[in-house]
């Protein structure tokens, strides 16, 4: 139990999150920069988030055991102040550089969420735990406002490692500083031991042998694909299929961005409103599906206020789940497990984004973008009825040991 509020607590969790969401959205955001200054073919900047992404699930698994080591909340600052570096040494000027950078930011990154889910769980009881999930998880779009914001006026002032350089240092210090000055850091209470003789894949063995955690991490996965393909592919749907400009999809691509952030919140308020976490997610899914038929339904003739409301539709389900969904995770496990358990779930939901966008491209080259939406929609309603399959008899707040 911490002696400080909620506040206190929220601020602790979202800072390290929206920091290392930002760092590890700067190379996209230069990703032509990159690309250019090291000598690379285009093509190698859409390697990016797949190595990304792999290393984040690596972080993810070694969560639990450095935990109970660290403790979450400087966990989380730590990695922070490591992922600052390791930005510093992504503008230092080789292409060996840049794949020792991605690998650790990478690392850095994967164990933010689930140390959180452990201090929150640590703390005291949140009545509306769904809202404040929600609210925390609003860090990622906003690390990455803050990259689109923050990064090109630097590189345009003086030059990409510089500005890499600047910015990664920069956050490192501000890690040190927060990490030393914020009381909930600083008085942190030790970590319960780990599970005995957890290795390394234990959370993902977890998953493996509890249905109630495996349906809704499934779920996960087709929400996380979802989630991917409307931020990575509407701008490219909007342009080649209905015939808007650049700067008119990207006008619709920010009221998507928007609507993730007011999703998120709302659909946090929906389940503690309703008191059925498993439910709302399900019924999120649901909405997924209405969107991405009124994807289908888009034409090139259709008014652009009509596609605005589509891509808020898409911006509001795709994204607005993950804070349920880490709720319904930890009303499932033990107080203690909470970390464990969101290190092995994250693993399906970072499979779904690594595979949905490319997936879905080859799919909308051969059939087209519309039915391709079609089709998501109907994956929708599978994680649906993944959320809305029965508990399995005993499975809530079992407790998680000898794996």
């Amino acid at each position: 139990m911490t002696r400080h509020g909620p506040s206190a607590l929220l601020f602790a969790t979202m800072y390290p999150q929206t920091v290392m969401s930002m760092m590890v959205l700067t190379p996209p955001v230069v990703a032509e920069q990159v690309t250019a200054t090291y000598g690379l073919p285009a093509e190698t900047a859409g390697l990016y988030a797949a190595v990304s992404y792999f290393f984040v699930a690596v972080g993810a698994l070694s969560t639990a055991s450095l935990i109970s080591r660290v403790g979450p909340l400087r966990l989380s600052f730590a990695c922070i102040v490591a992922g600052g570096l390791a930005l510093a040494i992504f503008g230092l000027g080789s292409f060996a550089w840049v794949v020792l950078a991605t690998v650790l930011m990478g690392l850095c990154y994967g164990p933010l969420t689930p140390a959180s889910q452990q201090a929150i769980a640590n703390a005291d009881p949140i009545a509306n735990i769904a809202l404040f999930l929600s609210v925390r998880q609003t860090a990622v779009p906003l690390g990455g406002m803050l990259a689109g914001l923050i990064v090109p006026a630097l590189v345009v002032r003086s030059n990409l490692e510089t500005a890499l350089l600047v910015l990664g240092l920069g956050v490192t210090l501000s890690g040190l500083l927060a990490g030393s000055l914020l009381g909930v850091v600083r008085h942190e209470p030790r970590a319960p031991r780990a599970p005995a003789r957890a290795g390394f894949f234990a959370p993902l063995r977890l998953m493996l042998t509890h249905r109630s955690l495996l349906a809704i991490s499934f779920a996960s996965t087709v929400y996380g694909a979802l989630q991917l393909v409307v931020s990575s592919l509407l701008v490219v749907f909007l342009m080649r299929e209905l015939g808007r400009d650049l700067v008119t999809a990207g006008l619709m691509l920010g009221i998507s961005q928007a609507a993730a952030v007011i999703g998120r919140i709302g659909w946090g308020l929906v389940a503690d409103r309703v008191g059925r976490l498993r439910g709302t997610l399900g019924a999120i899914g649901l909405g997924m599906a209405g969107a991405c038929t009124a994807a289908w339904l888009l034409t090139p003739a259709s008014p652009d206020p009509v596609v605005a409301l589509v891509a808020f539709l898409l911006g509001a389900t795709t994204s607005g789940w993950n804070g349920v969904f880490l709720a319904s995770l930890m009303q499932a496990v033990p107080t203690a497990q909470a970390g464990f358990v969101a290190s092995g779930a994250l693993l399906f939901s970072y499979l779904g984004i690594v595979l949905g966008p490319p997936l879905f491209g080859a799919l909308a080259a051969f059939i087209g973008f519309p039915a391709a939406f079609l089709l998501l929609g109907v994956l929708a309603v599978g994680g649906t009825a993944l959320c809305w399959l029965p508990p399995s008899p005993g499975a809530p707040r079992r407790q998680i040991v000898d794996i």
